[in-house]
């Protein structure tokens, strides 16, 4: 399964065809630390006053290069630059001059399409509960959203579970009690099930954001493992307009040049374009979803 480097990955090569800039790139000639303000390259030509990112984590405010040393110095407060984090780093790591879509912009950009899919597709999540005599009502955990189906084990050796037919989700338990927990999340149900037996619910919650470029896509989200295009389309529909950027430029002369080729609003229609797959790829997702999590006939008291 993808993991965020992967989307992540994505997503610029995606961006990278609606975009002629020929990123420049270097290496660290030696391990530095979370405070250092002055460093070696493997190349120094390939860096420019400005921001740097440091494998594909930390963002650099350069303030100067001595290219004859191949020494890079760094503002007083240019280490963690950009609301990244100030982090060591390994002698190796890749260096990107003036980088387009900063990795930590990049991974903004997933989660918030990894929020904005929801209602339409959404992650599941189970619970196990134990019956208990005379209890009808019973606490869930806190990211429960709406219940999509409710079994209990039959006793004996049959392995059989049923569906249960009498339940209710409540979005606003009682909780002052503390019968139900602290959530607010509760389930009703009236079937009669043996004591001891355990209630199996399955439930919709909202996915969860992606944080580490190892986390795996599916496991960590809870989404679909096929609606991972979905997302890196939604980042690209948002991060597409800021290739109209070069064209408020009025200082750069590679942006005048191309001015009168690249015509006003090209990167909205590259936006729209995005948009497009993005909600066609929705839907589909959403149909496959509502197919296979049916809720089963019920009675809602």
């Amino acid at each position: 399964m993808p993991t965020l480097q992967n989307l992540v990955d994505r997503v610029r090569q995606e961006l990278a065809g609606f975009s002629q800039n020929q990123q420049q790139f270097t290496s660290l000639a030696a391990n530095i630390s979370n405070s250092q303000t002055s460093f070696t390259v493997a190349d120094a030509t390939q860096v420019s006053r400005g921001t740097i990112e440091v494998d594909n984590q930390e963002l650099m405010l350069v303030q100067s290069v001595n290219q004859q040393t191949n020494t890079v110095t760094i503002n007083p407060f240019g280490r963690g630059y950009a609301s990244t984090t100030a982090n060591s780093h390994l002698s190796g790591v890749k260096i990107e001059n003036s980088p387009i879509w900063p990795t930590v912009r990049l991974t903004e950009a997933i989660n918030d399409a990894i929020r904005g899919v929801y209602p339409q597709i959404w992650a599941t999540n189970n619970t196990s509960i134990p019956k208990i005599s005379v209890v009808y009502e019973y606490g869930l955990p806190a990211d429960a959203e709406e219940i999509i189906s409710v079994q209990y084990q039959l006793i004996g050796p049959s392995h059989v579970w049923r569906f249960a037919q009498n339940w209710r989700f409540v979005g606003q338990a009682n909780t002052p009690t503390g019968e139900l927990g602290s959530t607010g999340k509760a389930i009703y149900i009236g079937d009669d099930i043996v004591p001891g037996r355990q209630i199996w619910v399955t439930y919709r919650k909202e996915p969860t954001e992606l944080v580490n470029l190892t986390d795996d896509f599916t496991t960590v989200t809870g989404l679909p493992a096929t609606s991972h295009d979905v997302i890196v389309y939604g980042a690209c529909m948002k991060l597409s307009p800021q290739l109209e950027g070069p064209r408020l430029s009025i200082s750069s002369v590679e942006a005048s040049e191309r001015a009168q080729y690249v015509q006003p609003g090209s990167a909205s229609k590259v936006s729209q374009y995005f948009g497009q797959l993005y909600a066609q790829r929705l839907e589909q997702e959403a149909a496959k979803q509502r197919d296979k999590f049916q809720i089963p006939t019920h009675y809602d008291f």
